[in-house]
């Protein structure tokens, strides 16, 4: 098992990418290798691998990964196919979806904490979360004009 402090090192190693604190991107960024950010991203983050956000690194978008630590802000929904841990200094205004959720004492989490939910796929908007797949769909009656009432009571 390895501890932070490794992946924290492993991190800076070849096939990573890493986010300069005085970078700014305005938009998303998808990537199929790990990396840290101590920048700021206006935009969804998803990577495989381990994503590292540094303590002046932020998110304003969600972040989807495999592992995550995050010293730093993230303002969205975060999506972890593994563990998550929020440090001590960190702050995160969201949902947190992971398997392994470790949260240290300090840390602020605004948002709800679901455990098993798959983070490779984004939630469906139109689809409620406690509909069945194989729920044939029920057609809808719709009345004409002339039967429509014009009250509100």
């Amino acid at each position: 098992m390895s501890t932070i402090t490794d992946r924290l090192w492993s991190a800076f190693s070849k096939g990573r990418f890493l986010l300069p604190r005085q970078v700014v991107v305005q938009g998303s960024i998808e990537a199929t290798i790990p990396g840290r950010i101590d920048g700021n991203v206006k935009g969804d983050v998803k990577t495989e691998g381990m994503l590292i956000i540094g303590p002046e690194g932020s998110v304003r978008g969600n972040v989807y990964a495999t592992d995550l630590v995050t010293y730093g802000k993230i303002y969205g929904d975060i999506y972890i196919s593994n563990k998550a841990v929020v440090s001590n200094e960190a702050y995160v205004k969201g949902d947190v979806n992971a398997v392994v959720l470790e949260v240290k004492e300090g840390a602020v989490i605004e948002g709800a904490i679901r455990k098993n939910i798959s983070a490779r796929h984004e939630p469906d908007p139109l689809k409620p979360a406690d509909a069945e797949a194989d729920t044939p769909e029920v057609e809808k009656v719709v009345k004409p004009p002339e039967e429509e009432r014009a009250s509100w009571f």
